[in-house]
């Protein structure tokens, strides 16, 4: 085979390889871009529960989010599987009003009518600022699966955004990723994430029965 040859053989090997590597970051861009539409729409959703479970060897720490027209309640809850505690941190809303509950297990306090705004639902899509540019490089970066996961169609995602993380195809919403570590163990820390739409009940935003609690002033 003459130079001539070879040249033209590798200019087509290029070529292949440069097609098919545009036509995959193309198609990861696609579906990102398709999945942070359908997570926004979910963003300023008022009428909403969601649960996210972050799990490790050393802890686990539960947040709960309800939000029903101007009422929320955010619970969040963490057990140290070391000692066996559990603290319990309950925030109930009226607006930008919140009156809030700690229970350490030997120790229930009290802060009412303190300033604050619940969190929205935590709704984690990829930033890339609508930057084409920005989304290019999060597709380079990232890989992309075709998964099942809790009997839904799925994608796994990994990229320096998302760590396995499993997207649900449908609404765009995580069901499961990983967090980092915790502890001198570095103990892998695993999340979950649990939504449901339309269905809060009025009965969550019962307060607990304050004279039960040592009432702290705000500070």
């Amino acid at each position: 085979m003459n130079k001539k040859k070879v040249f033209i053989c590798i200019l087509l090997i290029i070529l292949i390889s440069v097609i098919v590597f545009l036509g995959i970051t193309i198609r990861k861009m696609i579906i990102i871009e398709d999945l942070n539409k359908k997570s926004a729409k979910y963003v300023n959703d008022d009428n909403h529960y969601e649960k996210i479970i972050n799990t490790s060897d050393l802890s686990e720490t539960i947040a709960e989010y309800y939000c029903k027209g101007e009422k929320a309640v955010v619970i969040l809850t963490r057990t140290d599987k070391t000692t066996g505690e559990v603290a319990k941190l309950s925030n109930y809303y009226t607006g930008d009003i919140a009156n809030t509950y700690i229970d350490t297990g030997s120790d229930k306090v009290a802060f009412q009518n303190s300033n604050g705004l619940p969190s929205q639902i935590m709704v984690i899509g990829f930033d890339y600022g609508d930057s084409i540019w920005n989304l290019f490089l999060l597709a380079v970066t990232s890989s992309i699966k075709n998964v099942e996961y809790q009997g839904k169609d799925c994608y796994l995602f990994n990229s320096r955004m998302a760590d396995d993380c499993i997207i649900d195809k449908e609404s765009g919403l995580r069901l499961k990723s990983k967090n980092g570590t915790e502890g001198e163990e570095k103990s892998e820390i695993n999340v979950e994430y649990f939504y449901d739409f339309n269905e809060v009940d009025d009965s969550v935003f019962i307060e607990p029965d304050i004279s039960e609690y040592r009432i702290e002033e705000n500070k």
